[in-house]
């Protein structure tokens, strides 16, 4: 009976001991959680945006390209509901859901292609916005990218300032990604 006791004790101290003082599972461990102890180490980044064209009319339809890529950990039990969202002068002006689930690997690149149609829209200098922002994210500040240039509407029929043709490419690329 007595050797019972004695191996009752030595596996039951360490293990007690283990609770009591061991370190709560935060953001620099593998399964540690931004915000909440049980979500993973998630982290999204927006790597490039492109509008065209750089010059329209009210009325035509601009196009968006916008892609970002998972960068949290290797193994991902994480699942949440957002939307990308492209903003021209901080009003939404296209967006599509996007759900972001436990299949997600590292270096995942996910590409989506949005509309704006400008019909209805004053004419002026637009600033474009692509954001996907996730409610976990590790670093929240690399979920957007803005268009340094703005897009530029004029009325229908009429001519672009300095004379220019409708068209033209705007692309912002995050500073801190390296082309593969």
């Amino acid at each position: 009976m007595r050797w019972r006791t004695k191996t009752t004790m030595v596996l039951f101290v360490p293990m007690l001991f283990l609770l009591l003082f061991a370190p709560r599972a935060g953001p620099g461990m593998l399964h540690g959680s931004v915000g909440d102890n049980d979500g993973a180490h998630v982290d999204l980044v927006v790597r490039k945006v492109t509008v065209t064209p750089a010059r329209a009319h009210v009325g035509d339809t601009v196009r968006i390209e916008m892609e970002w890529e998972y960068w949290g950990d290797i193994t991902n039990n994480y699942y949440d509901t957002t939307f990308a969202e492209i903003l021209a002068n901080g009003k939404s002006v296209a967006k599509k859901p996007f759900i972001y689930n436990f299949g997600a690997q590292l270096g995942d690149v996910y590409r989506e292609t949005f509309l704006w149609d400008t019909k209805g829209t004053a004419p002026g200098e637009y600033r474009i916005r692509g954001e996907v922002p996730l409610r976990l994210d590790a670093t929240p500040y690399d979920n957007f990218l803005v268009v340094m240039e703005p897009v530029i509407l004029v009325p229908e029929g009429a001519p672009f300032p300095s004379g220019e043709e409708s068209g033209g490419t705007l692309v912002a690329k995050n500073p801190f990604w390296l082309e593969r």
